[in-house]
């Protein structure tokens, strides 16, 4: 687990560097902890939670938003360090850890939430409470309550394997829109009628290994961009 959370740091402060070399110095924990919130409202926007109208649950979706929130979440960390190897033996990824393996010893977090949380039965009521949880903490930029609960999201949508995955496949996605114009509008994001990140979790469906993987979705995606 240790080699993917290292192999997922660097990729993250590579993926900073293509955007901005000096991104430490330009952004802000304040701008990933807004996109971090964001992204968990987009999440919960793929449950069922509008009384109002009939919504199908998108759990697909769930855990494209999951990996968008690690990505920030990634970065938030890294503000702190220059190398990301520090940043895997942080405190935080620490709590993360906890968090994904539901060890709720020695953690500073009321007792009330995770009773909320232990008694919730309704999956994507559960899913919504976490992810309403990691945007609290991220809202007061409190990285240890939101990472707890995020690492507890992990859990219950994803799981550490998957995350690390998809994670790779969104950040060679990542790099592939920077390439191909994605600042400055030229980027086509539909593809085949699907939304990219649709389309890339189509390909993950087949792919087994990291390996495979880079050369899968390049092929894929320059068959549409060129």
């Amino acid at each position: 687990m240790k080699e993917k959370l290292v192999d997922m740091f660097q990729l993250q402060d590579k993926l900073n560097k293509k955007i901005n070399e000096n991104w430490r110095q330009i952004r802000t924990k304040e701008d990933f902890a807004r996109a971090t919130w964001i992204e968990c409202a987009e999440l919960v926007d793929s449950l069922p939670w509008k009384w109002w109208k009939k919504q199908t649950p998108d759990m697909e979706n769930v855990q494209i938003e999951v990996v968008d929130i690690w990505h920030f979440i990634m970065s938030y960390i890294l503000m702190d360090y220059e190398k990301p190897e520090e940043a895997v033996e942080s405190k935080a990824v620490e709590i993360f850890l906890k968090g994904i393996n539901e060890d709720f010893t020695n953690i500073d977090i009321d007792g009330s939430l995770i009773n909320h949380y232990l008694g919730e039965t309704d999956k994507y009521k559960k899913i919504i409470f976490l992810a309403e949880r990691v945007a609290e903490g991220f809202l007061r930029q409190d990285l240890e309550f939101g990472i707890f609960f995020f690492g507890i999201l992990v859990k219950n949508t994803i799981s550490f394997e998957k995350l690390y995955l998809l994670y790779i496949g969104k950040n060679i996605l990542n790099h592939i829109r920077q390439e191909k114009g994605y600042n400055t509008g030229e980027y086509k994001k539909t593809i085949n009628g699907m939304e990219d990140n649709q389309y890339l979790f189509e390909i993950i469906k087949s792919i087994k290994t990291r390996d495979e993987l880079e050369q899968k979705i390049r092929e894929a995606f320059e068959k549409i961009h060129g």
